[in-house]
């Protein structure tokens, strides 16, 4: 699937749950640097990137990477996995706003 054009059916349910939620997050954000990372969605006034990982190969190395790139720019990343949000979404939307409630 080409990103920035579809949207996954975990990001579709995080997106309504994010706006449902009145979380304001914005999908398939740019992050600035040399390497051109886009998050699934960002509140950017918190710093804060969400991702929704619906393929296995989430969370490997080239994950680690990224998420530690990001957190050495101030950023926190929270990960999902597809199976929660498919099921769990709620406790999704109570994590991001314990994170931006700090």
């Amino acid at each position: 699937m080409r990103r920035g054009r579809y949207k996954t059916d975990i990001e579709r349910i995080m997106q309504d749950a994010l706006k449902a939620g009145g979380i304001e997050a914005v999908q398939e954000y740019p992050i600035r640097c040399k390497y051109g990372y886009i998050a699934d969605f960002a509140v950017p006034e918190h710093k804060l990137i969400i991702e929704c990982d619906g393929e296995p190969w989430h969370g490997g190395k080239r994950d680690m990477r990224r998420d530690g790139y990001l957190k050495s720019r101030g950023w926190t990343v929270l990960r999902f996995k597809g199976q929660t949000i498919l099921t769990d979404v709620d406790s999704c939307i109570s994590r991001i706003r314990e994170v931006i409630s700090c």
